[in-house]
Formats: structure tokens, sequence, C-alpha cells
């Protein structure tokens, strides 16, 4: 299994590998996964270079494990089958975390997966700054510091009303995106789109509140709705750190324990 994800990685690796000029620093990636693919893996991004994200990925994969993938400026997934014995497996490169993760689910149940889930996913920074997205990843890698640190100043006062742009990682292993709308006052209005697992299109609307507190936003829901679907939604709780004036970044802290990684950037 492993040769063959070698095979196309070492084709996508050669298109993705672009040439960047020195103001892009920190702008490399790697996914290393081990020979179960996926049972094991290191997901790197935001590194000076290709050897420190290849160290890196493979520092956190462990032993018996490959790199099978590197990506420069830009977002990437990596998406794997949990159903027992399935070799199905997917991946992603593109301008957003929401694209790239549907890609790499789509590619995955394409290749026969049943139970897909992104098993992790990035974008460098020259990517976070231009296209109003930023890294995160699931909870098998948190701690990478190079991946989670925000480098700029946050404001000393800061505006949530207005339009946002809302790109969440749940557990589940699929993304939500959506739009965030706060009005004067702390009151607003969040629409989440998402696919489950099993190809399931939703969409969810709810009430927000929203505090400034420093240099943290919480973002508290209530009253979820569905527009599209049904279901039993927990109101979202993202509570977020003020990385720059257009650009929030945290986790969902709601009552069910979903977890994930949250990004929220000015329209």
């Amino acid at each position: 299994m492993i040769s063959i994800i070698k095979t196309a990685a070492a084709r996508l690796a050669f298109a993705l590998l672009l040439a960047l000029s020195g103001a892009q620093a920190m702008a490399a990636g790697s996914l290393a996964i081990d020979t179960l693919q996926g049972e094991k893996y290191g997901f790197s991004f935001n590194h000076p270079s290709v050897d420190q994200a290849d160290a890196r990925a493979m520092r956190e994969c462990g032993n018996d494990c490959s790199v099978v993938m590197r990506f420069r400026a830009e977002c990437a997934a990596y998406a794997a089958d949990q159903a027992r014995g399935s070799n199905a497996y997917g991946w992603g490169t593109g301008a957003t975390s929401g694209s790239v993760q549907q890609r790499a689910l789509s590619e995955c149940r394409a290749k026969g997966g049943s139970s897909c889930k992104v098993r992790a996913w990035g974008c460098d920074a020259a990517v976070a700054s231009s296209a109003q997205d930023a890294p995160a990843r699931d909870n098998n890698n948190a701690g990478n510091n190079n991946n989670s640190r925000s480098r700029d100043a946050a404001p000393s006062e800061f505006q949530m009303q207005g339009d946002w742009l809302v790109d969440y990682a749940g557990s589940a292993g699929f993304p939500y995106n959506g739009t965030l709308r706060v009005q004067a006052g702390g009151r607003g209005v969040m629409v989440l789109e998402f696919t489950n697992n099993q190809g399931i299109s939703k969409k969810v609307r709810q009430d927000v509140s929203v505090s400034v507190r420093g240099n943290t936003v919480v973002v508290q829901g209530s009253n979820p709705v569905y527009l599209q679907g049904s279901g039993n939604y927990s109101p979202d709780t993202y509570t977020l750190t003020i990385a720059s004036n257009n650009l929030l970044r945290g986790t969902n802290n709601d009552t069910s324990g979903a977890g994930g990684g949250v990004v929220i950037s000015r329209r």
C-alpha cells in the first residue's frame, strides 16, 4: 500500500514544490504516514524548509514511516478510510482548508472508502495571510508550536461587527464552512454548511452572542436550527485568539465535546 502512495505522492510533490521568494519564509509542509496507511502519521506546515518540514513529520509519525507528500505556500489535507481492512485514502491541496479537506474526502470515497475521515490538514503562513485561511489539525498532532503560533500582534481595540467567514474542522472528520454576521451589541447569526461522512449535505443556523475580552473572543451559539437536513446539533462555543484585525484562530468547546480547530476571517 505504501509503495502506491509513494509513487502517487512523488508526482504530486513535484508539481507542488514551487520556488518561493525570501518573504515566504514559513511555507513548507510535509505528510508522513506508516505502512498501515495512516494508523500513525505526522503532519507539518509553516516550516522554513522542506527538510525541516520532513523532519517534523517523521518525528511525529515515528518508526516505519515515510514522507508521502510535500507542499509549499498552500493548504493540504489527508484523509483515510477508518473501516477495518480498507486501504482507501485521499489527499488534496489548494487555496483554502475547506476545499482541500473536501477534496481529500472525495478522493478517499472514490477509492471505495465507506468511513473516510480527515486525519490532518493545514495551511502554510503565506496562504493564511493572503487567502484569509489558517493552519489547524486534529488533536492527534496538537503541540506543533511552529504550526499554531500567531505572528501578528492583536489590535488594542477590536471590533467584531460585520461579516465573517467561518472555517471549522470538527473531530468527526469533515469540515464545516459558513458565515458569521455580527451586529452592534455583539448579537448575530452564524450559518454553517457541511457534508457528513455518509455524504449527506446539511446546513445549520444558530443565534450567537460575541464577547471580546482583551486578546480573546468568545462566540457562543444558541438555538441551532437545520436549514437543510436534520439531526441533533449542539450549539457551538468558539474560544478564539485575535491574530490580526481580520483573523481569529481557536477551538470549539461545545457541550458535546466536538472540539476541533476554528478559523474566522473577515469578509
